[in-house]
């Protein structure tokens, strides 16, 4: 089966619901090179701190990680059209453990190499796996395109269950090869048990991420040690050109949007909590970024008013106001003025959006939108 794209676009609310279904926590489509590949781990490292993962659990978690990293840099293919190319790397939390997928293009002629170890890893209980890591370790059989199977015995032993993988047919060079790690506290390497669980989470999401041009989905904790990480992978992701002025931009508007959420969000179960969405999105030489948190319904209007006069000036009446409100941010009976809108809609040069999605009585999520274009 051959990958397709779907031209119908999601609404942000409806996008975000559809991941949701998924428990996506992380999410990133596109260029992976080893200073990106850093970054995802920084931020996966940090997020596990913020949920207060147990070191056993994050010990787990990050040696996969670690390994689908690698694997996406090391079977790469080569096609002329570039966006086929791409990586993609995500992070799914459930009660009780984690999903890790990844997706990159293979050249045809290496699947059945990669398929026959992926079969052989899957069809060995937990004693015969540690025996035959002994059999490799001993042959010492490498390729160039890395150890003889070495890491996926090892992810096997680590998160306790059996590798799921796919392959779909790019063109008659390269396929897309599918891979999903399930990391619990316990073993399922019983070589009576059922086969791996049913390969459809990591692609789906993956459809969805390509169908909607997402190049990073972030949803979960916004504290500040996270919000640093998070801000950090997504400046090393802004590959997209390389004119200064744009990451300049982009990067200043990033900070002013998640500075937002871990200032202003409030939390579901109390008031320590910073539940919010991050996402960065290419269309038509466009880059949006995106984020979305709970607010109190008594802040809804307030807060309306204040993007909806924003994005009512033109370019000379919002520099003044920004120098105006500026002003007034630095004097310390003045703060607060809501200079971050200002500056927002300053710097895209565009009227910034805005989304609600009512949640209960007390609160509604709001999804906050600015178009940069490079």
């Amino acid at each position: 089966m051959e990958m397709t794209k779907n031209e119908k676009y999601l609404s942000i609310a409806e996008l975000f619901n559809v991941l949701n279904n998924y428990q996506l926590n992380y999410a990133y489509n596109g260029d992976f090179t080893n200073d990106l590949t850093e970054r995802i781990l920084s931020l996966a490292e940090t997020n596990m701190e913020v949920e207060s993962e147990s070191l056993k659990m994050k010990k787990k978690v990050y040696f996969i990680i670690v390994e689908s990293l690698q694997n996406i840099t090391r079977h790469q293919g080569i096609s002329q059209d570039a966006r086929l190319m791409d990586g993609f790397f995500s992070i799914h939390k459930f009660t009780g453990g984690y999903l890790i997928g990844s997706g990159n293009a293979i050249e045809n002629e290496h699947i059945p190499s990669l398929s026959q170890k992926l079969a052989k890893v899957n069809s060995l209980s937990a004693d015969e796996l540690k025996e035959y890591q002994k059999e490799v370790l001993s042959a010492g059989g490498f390729s160039e395109k890395g150890g003889a199977g070495l890491g996926l015995i090892e992810m096997v032993r680590k998160s306790g269950n059996k590798l799921a993988y796919d392959f779909k047919k790019l063109d008659e060079k390269n396929s897309y090869f599918y891979f999903q790690s399930k990391i619990t506290e316990g073993q399922n390497l019983d070589t009576n048990s059922p086969e791996p669980d049913k390969f459809d989470i990591v692609e789906n999401v993956h459809k969805v991420v390509l169908d909607n041009n997402l190049k990073i989905f972030f949803q979960g904790q916004f504290k500040h040690e996270n919000v640093r990480s998070l801000l950090s992978m997504a400046e090393g992701s802004m590959y997209l050109t390389e004119k200064f002025s744009f990451k300049k931009t982009s990067v200043s508007i990033m900070i002013e949007l998640l500075q937002n959420i871990s200032y202003h969000a409030t939390g579901l179960n109390n008031s320590e909590d910073r539940p919010g969405l991050f996402m960065v999105a290419d269309n038509n030489n466009i880059c949006s970024l995106i984020t979305g948190n709970y607010i109190e319904n008594s802040k809804i209007e307030a807060l309306v008013k204040r993007i909806d006069h924003v994005n009512s000036l033109g370019d000379e009446a919002i520099e003044k106001l920004y120098l105006e409100t500026l002003l007034l941010e630095q004097d310390a009976n003045k703060q607060g003025a809501g200079l971050g809108f200002i500056d927002i809609r300053l710097k895209s040069k565009n009227k910034i959006e805005i989304e609600m999605v009512p949640y209960l009585n007390e609160k509604t999520f709001i999804i906050i939108k600015a178009n940069i274009k490079y």
